[in-house]
């Protein structure tokens, strides 16, 4: 969804995952990448976008086939509300902390949504979220069915008149530390006309087995870190600290898994920049000065002192001898 949305607005999808060490591949297919990891990419997307209500977009054209059986779950049951209690049975091995919850209050259904553990940063998925739950509902009820109310635990970050516009229902934020979505309690018991072949879609109970395919290995996480490095070299280089926030890790755990991969970090950044170096340099195109630069380097000595510790020569002198070296990957 992501990756096509980007490019309709002009915006090359790749520019995007790069920086938070994926790519749109990873979007298409089975890939397991943290959410914090989608929190950044989201932010990234509504700034280069320049629309801050992204979300809904994103969640209104959220296709259930292609979502699995957290989407499939939403057309299997008797009711609507046997429909949303299907998806959250299956949440647990789709997405890990988070908590989800329907309370029955008299005449009225509360969807209650929560990124455990998360912040601010995960407003544009509450609100993707919050979108995909209620344009199902709209396709299993009809599109003029609407919620009673709609609340989001972060401050609006655009315009309140649009989400009531696209909600049909009063929308309030920063008001508690969930996502709510308000219905009629009567709405969600109308029994459903369903498609035997949509059950037979849908997998059976969840396994440990599943639960541990949804967990990013060690090699992903050290890709994820080269791909950060590359797309955030030229303006400012990624840090341990920065890296670890976008992937949702601590720095001392971020760190710990890449030793366990036999490449730290810093080793990282210097052998890409090692790389980058020698490749740029067999182009005359490009002066010394611009290759420092965008390297990250403040100033051509920084990368001189470099290059003399990596190839035991100054790189003008690596230009002029005109010297091979291994192309960058």
């Amino acid at each position: 969804m992501l990756p096509a949305y980007l490019a309709s607005a002009g915006v090359k999808p790749d520019k995007v995952f790069r920086q938070v060490g994926m790519s749109p591949d990873d979007v298409t297919s089975a890939k397991v990448v943290s959410r914090s990891q989608i929190h950044h990419a989201l932010a990234l997307s509504a700034r280069y976008v320049g629309v801050a209500e992204i979300g809904l977009s994103l969640g209104a054209t959220a296709d259930p086939a292609q979502l699995g059986p957290i989407g499939l779950a939403m057309e299997v049951g008797a009711t609507a509300e046997t429909c949303l209690q299907a998806q959250i049975n299956l949440m647990p091995t789709m997405q890990s902390h988070t908590a989800i919850v329907l309370q029955k209050r008299d005449d009225e259904i509360v969807w209650t949504h929560q990124l455990v553990g998360d912040d601010e940063s995960s407003w544009l998925l509450n609100e993707g979220a919050g979108t995909f739950i209620v344009s199902m509902l709209r396709h299993l009820l009809g599109d003029g069915w609407a919620p009673n109310h709609i609340s989001f635990p972060h401050h609006c970050k655009g315009r309140r008149t649009r989400y009531e516009d696209h909600f049909r229902a009063p929308v309030s934020f920063g008001d508690q530390g969930e996502m709510r979505i308000h219905m009629k309690r009567a709405d969600l018991s109308t029994p459903l006309r369903m498609k035997s072949s949509v059950r037979d879609r849908l997998p059976g109970s969840a396994s440990q087995e599943l639960i541990e395919a949804f967990r990013p290995s060690v090699s992903d996480i050290d890709l994820a870190v080269r791909r950060m490095v590359d797309a955030s070299l030229a303006h400012r280089p990624v840090t341990l600290s920065t890296a670890a926030r976008i992937l949702g890790l601590s720095s001392r755990t971020l760190q710990r898994r890449l030793d366990d991969c036999g490449t730290p970090f810093e080793q990282i950044l210097d052998d890409r920049r090692h790389q980058l170096a020698t490749a740029w340099l067999r182009d005359e195109r490009i002066s010394v000065t611009e290759v420092a630069m965008r390297l990250g380097y403040s100033a051509p000595s920084h990368f001189n002192r470099a290059f003399l510790r990596w190839e035991g020569r100054p790189p003008i002198d690596y230009r002029r001898e005109g010297e091979s070296a291994a192309p960058a990957r």
